[in-house]
């Protein structure tokens, strides 16, 4: 019998490149990946991925089965979708903060809509809510109040970002002499962004502050077009072609605040939020 997650492992893996980065989307442990791909090799008597070094890539038959995976997961969602009693079951409120990766909320509401398929969630700004109609939070666990309970999703460590027209990227080592005279992208919603001014200013350094904005996607894209370098948290799963990532806790010898992310839910939604997404309290 064709099984369903097996599929939806097999897809997240082709779209992510490598099954440690599908495990972390599925939000499953890896053996979970490995086992559902052999699982499908060994039902239909073909080789799926050619695994090397920096991850997996889909075979023909790979590909091939990826489109049909595609179609029928798509079409098994509809159907949940056509019966699921949704007026009966309440809306999830929930609030993104600013600084946090839209692949991030991404990842939780897939996550969510697959193993509670008829949860309804309401998107409500960060900048306009009131703090009693949330019921949780995609932030940074530093931003926690004493009226919420956290749930870590992730843990970010803090990297220098360089496009690949600028020759640091090319450097085998860097120091912090070499961000002196550098263009540089400011993140104004960094929850360490006056340590970071604070070291810069330290240490003497003279930047360039070229652009000065809101979102990490922003950041990211004014790098890769090679307007300047920028410091960012990111997961071990972080890629993007357009430029590479060197940990500042290599650049000035020293550790930096990593960034836990997480939802933090108002304790007095906390029974609620337990009924309706109960897979996301299965480790207590």
């Amino acid at each position: 019998m064709m099984d369903l997650r097996a599929l939806r492992y097999f897809v997240a893996t082709v779209e992510s490149g490598s099954i440690s980065a599908a495990a972390t989307s599925c939000f499953v442990a890896q053996p979970s990946i490995t086992m559902a791909i052999a699982k499908l090799e060994d039902e239909f008597g073909c080789k799926l991925f050619h695994r090397h070094r920096k991850g997996s890539t889909p075979t023909p038959d790979g590909e091939k089965m990826y489109k049909l995976a595609s179609d029928l997961l798509n079409h098994a969602d509809s159907i949940k979708s056509e019966f699921s009693t949704k007026d009966d079951t309440p809306k999830i409120h929930i609030s993104v903060d600013q600084n946090i990766r839209i692949s991030i909320l991404d990842a939780f509401l897939c996550e969510a809509f697959e193993k509670q398929p008829g949860c309804q969630f309401e998107i409500i700004n960060s900048g306009d809510r009131e703090a009693t109609a949330i019921d949780l939070r995609l932030t940074s666990k530093s931003t926690l109040s004493a009226t919420e309970t956290f749930i870590s999703l992730a843990v970010e460590r803090y990297a220098l970002m360089i496009p690949l027209s600028n020759v640091l990227a090319y450097q085998t080592k860097l120091t912090p002499a070499d961000l002196q005279f550098q263009n540089v992208i400011s993140r104004i919603h960094c929850e360490n962004l006056a340590l970071f001014e604070q070291t810069i200013d330290t240490l003497g350094l003279d930047i360039n502050i070229v652009a000065k904005v809101e979102s990490d996607e922003w950041a990211h894209a004014l790098v890769g077009a090679g307007l300047g370098v920028t410091i960012a948290p990111i997961n071990e799963e972080f890629e993007d072609p357009r430029l590479v990532c060197r940990p500042l806790s290599e650049i000035f010898s020293a550790n930096f605040p990593e960034r836990e992310i997480g939802l933090a839910i108002r304790n007095s939604a906390l029974g609620q939020i337990r009924s309706l997404l109960p897979h996301r309290f299965s480790d207590e």
